[in-house]
């Protein structure tokens, strides 16, 4: 029963989009954010204003599906001009010589029609490493210029040192929560 009823949801999702599609990410949209503990008494919250990829996304077969994201490290933002400095050196993202972060998709697997498995290479400070992420699809429509978009957001948590980043550890904690909220336009 499940099983039908996952394929049920599938084919209602395949009838909004019933081929792959292939979404440029909307930047102005789209959003990489993370919160890490500080101190144990607080979290410090942050995200990259420079984020950019695509998206392609197949209702009818999700193993078509891909999700690839990169971030520009020196874009980090922290509403704190000092502390964006420091997060920019080789302390933590060591920005010039890794410039980007991304997430490369490898394998798509969905779950119900509104949520997916989603493994792929996040590679980080020079790092990468093999992740399987929610994502969950809010949905299609149509943007302010009538132009087709897609939406979608995943959250999940890495620990800094796997990626080499171990300042302040264990003041600033290793757990870092990423939530990437991603808007995408329909490319011709």
């Amino acid at each position: 029963m499940k099983k039908l009823l996952l394929s049920a949801a599938l084919i209602l999702a395949a009838a909004t989009i019933s081929h792959a599609e292939t979404y440029a990410v909307d930047p102005v949209h789209s959003f990489f954010m993370f919160k890490v503990g500080h101190f144990g008494i607080g979290n410090v919250y942050g995200r990259f204003n420079d984020v950019s990829g695509k998206v392609v996304f197949d209702a009818a077969n999700p193993a078509n599906d891909l999700f690839d994201i990169e971030v520009k490290t020196g874009s980090v933002d922290t509403h704190n001009d000092a502390r964006d400095k420091h997060l920019r050196s080789p302390d933590f993202f060591n920005a010039q010589q890794f410039p980007t972060a991304t997430f490369a998709t490898k394998s798509v697997q969905a779950i119900d029609a509104k949520n997916f498995q989603v493994t792929g290479d996040f590679t980080l400070n020079g790092v990468t490493k093999s992740l399987t992420i929610p994502v969950t699809f809010i949905g299609t429509g149509k943007g302010p210029q009538g132009e087709a978009r897609i939406g979608g957001e995943a959250r999940f948590t890495i620990q800094r040192s796997d990626y080499g980043i171990k300042t302040f550890l264990p003041a600033i904690t290793d757990d870092v929560e990423l939530t990437i909220a991603i808007e995408g336009i329909l490319q011709p």
